[in-house]
């Protein structure tokens, strides 16, 4: 059983590729949390989606050593759109992240349509944690340490925008500013797993862990630590799985997610119905 575990990370390649999943598996939940708790969980599918669009035109314009870049500045701009869209009160919030990922992905998806770079773009697209290089690893690291610090930094101010919004512009925060930032750190995440699960599954690892996390605990702080211990099992679960049944990491990363909220589900359901009893017909 030990070697089944380890036999996975005994070459370099492998262990560059464990310790992103690592980071990724941190990362991904912690800022998945307040997604979660602001009930935008489509949101983050829209993000991953948008995203290709400037993995598309970094491409287009100057290669595979500029994907990242294009794929972060894609975000900032769907960050910047969201905020200055959800201004006008006539329009809903997910009618406007619907319109802002129409776009931003039917872009992407055409600019692909005319680079003959299937193989190489569907890396990005869909994940290719072996191809992990040193840089990449430190890469993540300091993303991974810099939106944690970030998260701790603004933890009041992102709890009281998510549980009070009024009440959070009553007492003097920021609120639009706020939700600014916390889109740019989705973004980042989403950034950070182009080459764990890539811009299509990278929602996966956003979102399933905390609403694990979320089945067992109403604590934020809480909810965040076991929502990040839920990311960092299913990332290096899903790679020892896929290095054995010879698949695809990224899929396999995202279901091993998929399939540890569903035993927690089953493990907490008697409790939720003793506590949320269902009401009488």
């Amino acid at each position: 059983m030990i070697d089944w575990l380890i036999d996975p990370f005994s070459s370099p390649f492998t262990q560059r590729a464990a310790m992103m999943c690592v980071f990724i598996g941190i990362l991904a939940p912690v800022v998945g949390t307040w997604i979660v708790l602001r009930k935008l969980s489509y949101l983050g599918d829209a993000m991953s989606h948008a995203t290709v669009g400037g993995v598309a035109v970094a491409y287009w314009a100057a290669g595979t050593a500029s994907v990242l870049i294009g794929a972060l500045a894609a975000g900032a701009v769907m960050a910047g759109a969201l905020v200055v869209l959800s201004l006008n009160r006539r329009l809903a919030s997910d009618a406007i992240i619907g319109v802002v990922e129409a776009g931003m992905f039917s872009a992407g998806i055409l600019i692909i349509s005319r680079l003959d770079s299937g193989v190489e773009l569907s890396h990005f697209l869909f994940g290719q944690v072996l191809a992990t290089t040193t840089g990449d690893v430190w890469f993540a690291a300091i993303l991974t340490v810099a939106v944690v610090a970030i998260i701790i930094f603004l933890f009041d101010d992102l709890r009281m925008t998510s549980f009070d919004e009024m009440h959070a512009q009553q007492v003097g925060i920021r609120v639009r500013a706020v939700q600014f930032v916390l889109l740019l750190l989705l973004a980042v995440a989403v950034v950070v797993c182009l080459r764990t699960v890539g811009t299509l599954l990278s929602v996966s690892l956003a979102i399933v862990p905390a609403a694990t996390a979320r089945l067992v605990t109403n604590s934020v702080k809480t909810m965040t630590f076991v929502g990040a211990g839920a990311g960092v099992s299913s990332t290096l679960g899903g790679f020892i799985i896929a290095y054995h049944a010879d698949a695809s990491p990224g899929a396999t990363i995202a279901l091993t997610a998929t399939c540890i909220f569903v035993v927690v589900y089953v493990v907490t359901l008697p409790r939720r119905q003793r506590h949320h009893p269902r009401p009488a017909i």
